[in-house]
């Protein structure tokens, strides 16, 4: 799911904006201004799309688990062929060219590598050969997800099959479990003693014919040189082209994670599952950072950043009560919109930076058994104002300043943001605005240890609301709301 942030003036940073079912959260740049119907229509798109990706984490988060649960098909074996067809490439052999990539990958062999990819598939996988050597790897490997075609001809010879490949991936003090991006490989013999060919490299279709479940392609799919800055709790990406920029911003980023952590260390008893660091992907040109982990993705015009979820592979699959749905998550920001472009600009990226890392640091508790109903999620308000409340902890005034602002000539209904930000009320400012008022009430009458408590157990259990609210501030749900409402209105 995304989130996304509606932004201020130049100079002063916005809020961040609608908000969907866990799967990613956006943080926005400026929204159509007021009185331009096209921001509605905007807003809803994202909210149904991302609605239709959350339904797919339900039944397909992880690799294996997905196109099992989708009818993909096998992991490789025949499917079709005659009994008179000659089998040209074996399962061995398809076997051998994962492993082989594996093993040179880890090993730093980079012709090893190489070797089976002709044509421009293999200056394209030269480039993110090299790319994929300066991220620390805790785990990387290769695996079928699928494979169409069974290697066999009856002439014998000339066979082209494809394979839909997964890279598992654990990108050390990042993830916490391995994740996996989506690859389609075309792979032809053309004969019994030819060696294998990889022709062509993309990105899988999809999983259900969602070609934005596979998390393809990533920054180093994308640059032909990829610039890596590694700090003690983050690891800041572009384009080399882009290096000074990242240079510039990196510090802010990295001390934006630092508070993050710290706040959550100390008010968390140690908490399962805690990422140690973050990756995020910094990039000026709006096309290139709208395909980021999202390569049919439209581009919805007025987010400035994300934290996309990254579903655990093979999650659900084992079996075991006690898997993890989500491994981690990955940020992305535009460094083109006001938050870094403004004369108040490292304000601006400390704001968006503390808002995507909060999500990233609590997404592994996300169980991902939530659907479409408010009883059953977790709720939007929870989501963006524990981001919202974490981002402003360290500038009271910032938060204060963006709720009179993004709440003046709104008519306050006294209810709580709903898991559509545009239906309660006419802003998406206005609903963050709120979210963030609900969490900074928790964390005032409860004390911040029992906000922090409410958020993790509320992500793990979002059936639980009422028994939550009443553990952190003593009240039921209704109770909460009414007491909310009063002090909203004593706060605006």
């Amino acid at each position: 799911m995304s989130y996304s942030t509606p932004p201020g003036a130049p100079g002063n940073p916005g809020p961040y904006g609608a908000p969907v079912q866990q799967q990613g959260w956006h943080q926005p740049s400026p929204p159509p201004p007021p009185g331009n119907p096209g921001g509605g229509k905007g807003l809803k798109r994202v909210v149904i799309g991302l609605l239709v990706l959350a339904v797919v984490a339900v039944f397909a988060v992880g690799g294996l688990a997905l196109y099992k649960a989708a009818g993909g098909g096998s992991l490789p074996g025949a499917q079709g062929g005659g009994d008179e067809e000659q089998q040209i490439m074996s399962s061995d052999e398809v076997e051998t060219l994962l492993n082989g990539r594996t093993a040179a990958l880890k090993g730093g062999e980079e012709d090893e590598f190489l070797e089976p990819f002709v044509g421009a598939a293999k200056e394209k996988q030269r480039k993110i050969f090299q790319n994929l050597r300066k991220i620390p790897f805790a785990e990387s490997k290769y695996m079928v997800l699928k494979q169409t075609g069974d290697g066999s001809d009856e002439w014998g010879s000339d066979v082209k099959l494809t394979l839909d490949v997964a890279f598992v991936h654990q990108i050390k003090g990042v993830d916490v479990r391995p994740v996996s991006e989506w690859y389609r490989w075309t792979v032809e013999k053309e004969s019994e003693s030819a060696e294998a060919s990889i022709s062509e490299v993309g990105g899988s279709p999809g999983a259900a014919a969602l070609a934005n479940a596979v998390y393809y392609p990533a920054p180093w799919d994308l640059y032909d040189d990829m610039y890596v800055k590694r700090q003690a709790h983050t690891i800041t990406i572009s384009a080399r082209k882009n290096a000074v920029d990242a240079d510039r911003f990196a510090p802010i980023v990295e001390a934006s994670a630092k508070k993050d952590l710290e706040l959550w260390g100390t008010n968390t008893s140690p908490v399962s599952n805690t990422p140690e660091g973050f990756l995020v992907v910094l990039e000026p040109d709006r096309k290139t950072y709208t395909k980021l982990y999202n390569n049919d993705g439209d581009d919805l015009g007025w987010d400035a950043g994300e934290s996309v979820p990254m579903p655990a592979f093979d999650a659900g699959n084992s079996g075991g009560e006690d898997q993890l749905q989500y491994g981690g998550a990955r940020i992305k920001m535009d460094t083109s919109t006001s938050r870094f472009t403004s004369s108040a600009w490292q304000a601006g990226v400390a704001d968006i930076s503390r808002h995507e890392i909060a999500h990233a640091l609590v997404q592994p508790q996300d169980p991902g058994a939530y659907g479409n109903d408010e009883k059953t999620s977790i709720r939007a308000w929870v989501v963006e104002g524990f981001a919202e409340y974490v981002s402003y902890r360290f500038d009271r005034a910032q938060g204060e300043e963006r709720v009179r602002r993004d709440l003046a000539g709104e008519e306050f209904s006294g209810q709580l943001p709903g898991q559509d930000f545009e239906v309660e009320y006419s802003s998406v400012g206005a609903n963050y605005a709120l979210s963030y008022l609900a969490m900074r009430f928790i964390a005032e009458k409860g004390g911040e240890e029992a906000f922090f408590e409410f958020v993790v157990a509320h992500y793990r259990t979002p059936t639980q609301l009422d028994q939550q609210l009443q553990q952190a501030v003593g009240m039921n749900e209704r109770e909460f709301q009414a007491a909310w409402a009063q002090y909203v209105r004593s706060n605006i």
